[in-house]
C-alpha cells in the first residue's frame, strides 16, 4: 500500500492494475467509491465518473508516481455527449465504454470526435455482439470477462481481433488456470483478483461551493465574455482559485505551466477548457465551506493588490494571488507546503507566500500586520506607510463584505 501523512485520509478512487503477460504493469483502472469503501454503489454514473476524474486531476494524491502508467476510466453517454468532457492528456488515459452502451449514429460520431483528438478507447465486457461492430475501428483494446464469456468458446472471434490488430484484455481472471489459459489463447493483458484486488487511494478532495461552480458556468455561456469578468468570478472564491491553479500542475492534463495571477492562469487555459472543467467541478462541488474565513483571505488578497497598486507595481495581479492563497493551509487542513507544492504558481509567489519574501512577501507582511494588529511591526512604518495601509484595509474589508453578499 501507498503510505499517506494522516491528513490525506478521504477517500477519493480505488484502482485495480492490469498487467501484461510478464505481470508487468500495463495501466490501472480507476473505479469510484463512496463512502463504502469496498463497492461501488453508484445512483448516478455521471457523478461517479465525474468524482473519479476531479479527485484524479485536482486533489491531492500521492498518485504522482504512477501518472506514467495509463488510467482506464468509465465513461458514461451523458460525459460523452456533453461539452464537459475533461481536458486530459490522451496519453494518460483510456476511455472505457460500457457493456450496455445503445450505440447511436450520435454516440458514434462523439467516438469518432474523441479519437480524432488523440484519446483511445476501451471495449468492455465484449461480448461479440453485432451492434457493437460498428466501434471496433475506433477502439483500441477490447475488454473480454471471462467468467461471463468463456474465451475457450470464442477462440475464432479472438483471432479476429487480433487480426484486426486490435488488444485483447482478460478481465475477471480469477486464478492461475485462467491465467494460463488466456496466455494460451492469445490475450495481450490481464485483471482480476488473482492479480490483484482493487487498492483504496486516499488523498484530499479539494471540493468547491456549489454557488461558485454554477455562477462560473452560467457565466460563461455567453461567448462574450471578457478574461477580466471570468477572473472577477474565479477570485471570488479560493477554492475555484486552487483548482484552477491545480489544473495547470496536474499531470494528468499534460499542461506544465507556471503563472503569476489568476487571469494568466484562466488566458493560458482557455475559456473553452475552463467551461468544461466548471461543468465537471459543479458536479461534485459541495456546500461546505467556512464563510468567515472566506471572508478574512479576500480582505487579504485585495489588501495586497490596493497596496501594489498604491506603489504603482506591475505586480497588482500577483499581489492579489499571494494574500489569497496566504490562508488556503486552512481552507483545506492541511500543511502549506503539502497545498502549495501541488499548483502551478512561480518560485517568486510560493516563496512570498511562505517566507514572506520579496515585494510580494512585503505586501502580504503589511497586510497580516495589519489584520493581526501587530502595533510593534506598524509603528516601524512610515506615517505614509501607516496611511497607505490603514486605507487598503478598508477599502479591501468593504470589498470583502460586497463579495460575500454577491455570492449568497
Amino acid at each position: 500500500m501507498i503510505e499517506f501523512p494522516a491528513v490525506l485520509n478521504d477517500l477519493m478512487m480505488a484502482q485495480q492494475p492490469i498487467l501484461k503477460r510478464t505481470k508487468d504493469i500495463f495501466g490501472y483502472e480507476l473505479l469510484f467509491r463512496g463512502k463504502d469503501a469496498l463497492h461501488a454503489n453508484i445512483s448516478d454514473g455521471q457523478v461517479a465518473t465525474s468524482q473519479v476524474l476531479v479527485n484524479l486531476c485536482i486533489g491531492i494524491t500521492h498518485l504522482e508516481s504512477q501518472l506514467r502508467k495509463p488510467f482506464f476510466i468509465n465513461m458514461t453517454t451523458e460525459l460523452m455527449l456533453s461539452d464537459a468532457f475533461f481536458p486530459i492528456d490522451p496519453d494518460t488515459v483510456y476511455i472505457e465504454i460500457l457493456e450496455n452502451q445503445k450505440i447511436t449514429a450520435e454516440f458514434l460520431d462523439a467516438v469518432k470526435k474523441w479519437r480524432s483528438a488523440g484519446y483511445r478507447f476501451v471495449l468492455d465486457d465484449y461480448q461479440f455482439d453485432s451492434d457493437y461492430q460498428a466501434l471496433l475501428p475506433y477502439v483500441s483494446i477490447v475488454k473480454i470477462d471471462v467468467l461471463l464469456t468463456p474465451p475457450s468458446d470464442y477462440i475464432k472471434e479472438i483471432n479476429e481481433l487480433k487480426s484486426e490488430g486490435l488488444i485483447i484484455l482478460a478481465e475477471k481472471v480469477e486464478d492461475s488456470a485462467m491465467f494460463e489459459l488466456c496466455k494460451q489463447l492469445g490475450f495481450d493483458l490481464f485483471q482480476g483478483y488473482f492479480l490483484q484486488r482493487p487498492e483504496l487511494i486516499k488523498g484530499k478532495k479539494i471540493d468547491s461551493t456549489t454557488s461558485g461552480a454554477i455562477a462560473l458556468v452560467n457565466a460563461l455561456q455567453d461567448q462574450d465574455i471578457s478574461i477580466e469578468e471570468v477572473t472577477r468570478l474565479v477570485t471570488k472564491n479560493p477554492k475555484l482559485s486552487y483548482q484552477l491553479l491545480r489544473i495547470l500542475n496536474s499531470p494528468v492534463c499534460g499542461i506544465a505551466k507556471t503563472v503569476t495571477s489568476i487571469k494568466e492562469a484562466i488566458v493560458f487555459l482557455g475559456l473553452a477548457q475552463l467551461k468544461k472543467w466548471a461543468l465537471l467541478i459543479t458536479l461534485t462541488s459541495s456546500t461546505d465551506q467556512p464563510q468567515s474565513l472566506l471572508k478574512v483571505l479576500l480582505t487579504r488578497g485585495r489588501c495586497c493588490q490596493l497596496l501594489a497598486e498604491n506603489t504603482h507595481s506591475k505586480r497588482a495581479d500577483s499581489a492579489f494571488m499571494v494574500g489569497l492563497l496566504s490562508g488556503i493551509d486552512a481552507v483545506f487542513h492541511l500543511e502549506k507546503t503539502v497545498v502549495l507544492n501541488e499548483i502551478a504558481l512561480e518560485k517568486d509567489l510560493l516563496d512570498a507566500i511562505m517566507t514572506q519574501l520579496g515585494e510580494l512577501g512585503a505586501y502580504l507582511t503589511h497586510t497580516l500586520s495589519c489584520e493581526d494588529q501587530n502595533w510593534c511591526s506598524i509603528d516601524a512604518m512610515t506615517a505614509d506607510e501607516r496611511t497607505a495601509l490603514n486605507r487598503a484595509f478598508l477599502d479591501a474589508m468593504v470589498w470583502a463584505d460586497e463579495v460575500m453578499t454577491s455570492i449568497h
